[in-house]
């Protein structure tokens, strides 16, 4: 009764591991051809999906690995086992190269990047200009000119407006320069652990998988 069972069971889990895996292979083949590979921006993008895909593809070589276990017990390598533990090597290659694509990202030339870059300068610059007395009093007289100060302002009260306005700006701009920084790190970290470390976790698990199938 458990020969019968295990014979029919056998066959079933063969053919679900091998469709899982024919639906991984597709999945790598549109993510694939739908990166601009002259663009070395968007190459490294690829690494979230591929890990993402991954643990489907180890899921669906391990059940075709035990379907062939329970049908051929007594024999030890069969072309199913060598086609498994080919396809895991291949996965295990393609976890390293995904490694090497998320560590190559150039997080300089990134959007976040430059922003912030662009904020430490304006930011240098707003503090240049508030530790410039000539400076900080000429904007006192543009904020008269423009209406924004009484008549009757003195040039104490046209300095001391510019420099609240300046402090302002100092302030805001640094607040944001903040926000900005803790985004680009939690971007990296994001990408370190569910990129990189899955990544090698993953070419680790196919390697002792590829070994498991034909020892």
């Amino acid at each position: 009764m458990g020969r019968t069972a295990n014979g029919r069971l056998g066959p079933v889990l063969r053919w679900l591991g091998l469709t899982m895996v024919v639906i991984l292979v597709l999945q790598m083949a549109a993510v694939l051809t739908g990166v601009d590979w002259a663009d070395q921006g968007t190459r490294p993008q690829i690494t979230g999906p591929l890990v993402a895909m991954a643990p489907l593809g180890f899921m669906g070589l391990l059940v075709a690995l035990l379907g062939s276990r329970l049908d051929l017990p007594e024999q030890r390598q069969t072309p199913l086992r060598w086609l498994v533990c080919v396809l895991s090597a291949l996965l295990a290659i393609g976890m390293i190269a995904a490694v090497h694509f998320s560590l190559s990202v150039d997080t300089a030339q990134s959007p976040v990047a430059q922003r912030i870059q662009q904020g430490h300068q304006a930011l240098s610059e707003a503090r240049t200009i508030r530790l410039d007395d000539k400076q900080v009093r000429a904007l006192g007289e543009q904020l008269a000119q423009a209406g924004q100060l009484a008549a009757d302002a003195t040039a104490e009260d046209k300095k001391r407006a510019a420099e609240q306005m300046i402090d302002t700006q100092i302030t805001q701009m640094d607040t944001q320069l903040k926000k900005l920084v803790g985004q680009q790190n939690r971007s990296t970290n994001q990408r370190l652990i569910g990129g990189t470390a899955s990544a090698v976790v993953l070419a680790i698990a196919f390697v002792l998988l590829a070994l498991t199938a034909v020892l």
